[in-house]
């Protein structure tokens, strides 16, 4: 049997779901059905561990769009384009691949959406307005000549689909590799030690965790922040100028599991999230969670509030009783946790069959 070639395409490589993801898909493909290659824009941070399991990692110098697309279709040239899967991933990228890649040259394409179409209607500034209004339109327009869209969660595939008038399915990350078996969380003393993972940028909101911090007042609460990013000079000062029991720790999957193995209560403030894995982290280490309402999955995985927490973007008070709430019924969030455990088997190796059947399907 003729090997499929499989390219994946992540502009940003850098620690995060997405990345993650796309590494969990590559260790579980058969190996003897597919070629896998990865293709990111600057530095791969799972080059390591994904040579495992890959043909070819390759990495593109950072240049203008057009280049840098012209260099990716390089790459291409050396594959037979009717054995050759193209997988971009996360909706900018897509936008520019269906234009380039399918209409003008013709090769099979997956779209998956990791982030929720809402993605696409928050604005941060007039060039990031320009920019999304640009994406929103070949979206709606030119999304119905891939050969495939994938969404992270059910919500999000039922969006693209209304919005592009083409049908997307879904597809649940392969978050974790087995459902780790551990003693109940017990808050000793009172004392919460909170924990959030994310990449340090506007859309990640974790200000907004801050600011419920400096509500509460509480130095039995301490927040570790695990991330990077350009906010991060301004989340260090805040923590400063409000003398916060807070903690900004540079990402390293050693220090993730330990932080998840000994912290009590996990926060997610994003503004959008099309599927937060380090929400299935936290609950299959037992962890209580608070989510803002940021679209996409979060109310997939936690059951519509029957697994956790959720609170309204925006209200750092809400944020606040929440995070004092469980601090005072620590056992009942125990509770809501395990609930939500005993359906994280949704978000195993086992969704590779899925994959599988699309790629053999196309």
């Amino acid at each position: 049997m003729k090997k499929k070639n499989l390219v994946f395409f992540l502009p940003d490589f850098s620690p995060g779901g997405a990345g993650k993801s796309i590494l969990n898909i590559c260790k579980y493909l058969n190996k003897r059905k597919y070629n896998i290659l990865i293709i990111s824009i600057g530095k791969n941070y799972y080059r390591k561990i994904l040579n495992e399991y890959c043909t070819k990692i390759i990495e593109i110098e950072k240049s203008g769009t057009l280049i840098s697309l012209s260099k990716i279709k390089k790459h291409l040239n050396i594959l037979k384009k009717e054995n050759t899967i193209l997988i971009s991933n996360i909706n900018y990228a897509n936008a520019l691949f269906v234009l380039y890649f399918k209409i003008l040259y013709n090769f099979k394409l997956i779209l998956v959406e990791r982030t929720p179409l809402q993605e696409l209607f928050i604005y941060f500034g007039l060039k990031d307005f320009i920019k999304k209004l640009i994406i929103k339109i070949i979206v709606k327009y030119f999304y119905r000549y891939a050969d495939e869209i994938i969404a992270n969660s059910k919500k999000t595939a039922k969006d693209f689909s209304f919005f592009t008038k083409k049908r997307c399915s879904y597809i649940y990350p392969l978050t974790i590799d087995k459902l780790i078996v551990s003693k109940k969380k017990i808050l000793k003393k009172n004392k919460l030690n909170i924990l959030t993972i994310s990449r340090l940028s506007k859309e990640k909101n974790v200000l907004e965790q801050l600011k419920a911090l400096d509500i509460l007042k509480d130095k039995n609460f301490f927040l570790y922040i695990l991330g990077d990013g350009l906010e991060k000079k301004g989340i260090n000062t805040f923590i400063k100028r409000n003398k916060l029991n807070a903690k900004i720790i540079r990402y390293s999957d050693k220090i993730k599991h330990k932080l998840l193995k000994n912290c009590n209560l996990y926060i997610c403030s994003s503004l959008f999230e099309g599927f937060p894995n380090a929400v299935v982290d936290a609950l299959n280490y037992n962890m209580p969670v608070i989510s803002s309402k940021n679209h996409g999955g979060i109310n997939e995985i936690i059951l519509n509030k029957r697994g956790g927490e959720l609170y309204d973007v925006g209200n750092q008070n809400q944020l606040a009783k929440k995070i004092f709430y469980i601090s005072k019924n620590y056992n009942s969030s125990i509770k809501k946790t395990f609930i939500a455990k005993k359906f994280l088997k949704r978000f195993t190796k086992s969704n590779i069959e899925k994959y599988e059947n699309l790629f053999d399907k196309i």
